[in-house]
């Protein structure tokens, strides 16, 4: 199920996504998510973000909602000092 929170004046969405592969002690996941304004239709181009981590395993559902909420955030507040999605390379 789709999980949200709000940051900074966006919205946060999130998806953990159940890991695929041998099996394991306790359930590992990856996620999904996207970034919008208030009010925006995330599905035309231009009007969300998307991100996703699918290499990295976490442990729990809550694990990778927890890191995907913290890179969604570090990604907001790159672009509020910014001004742009892209991370710099100087």
């Amino acid at each position: 199920m789709w999980d949200h929170t709000e940051h900074e004046g966006f919205e946060i969405w999130v998806l953990p996504i159940p890991a695929f592969g041998p099996r394991s002690p306790e359930p590992l996941f990856h996620y999904s998510g996207y970034i919008c304004r208030h009010g925006a239709d995330a599905h035309l181009e231009g009007q969300s973000i998307r991100f996703h981590d699918m290499m990295r395993n976490f442990t729990g559902a809550d694990s990778a909602l927890d890191a995907a909420y913290a890179d969604a955030r570090k990604r907001i507040d790159r672009f509020r000092a910014n001004g742009s999605w892209a991370e710099r390379v100087d």
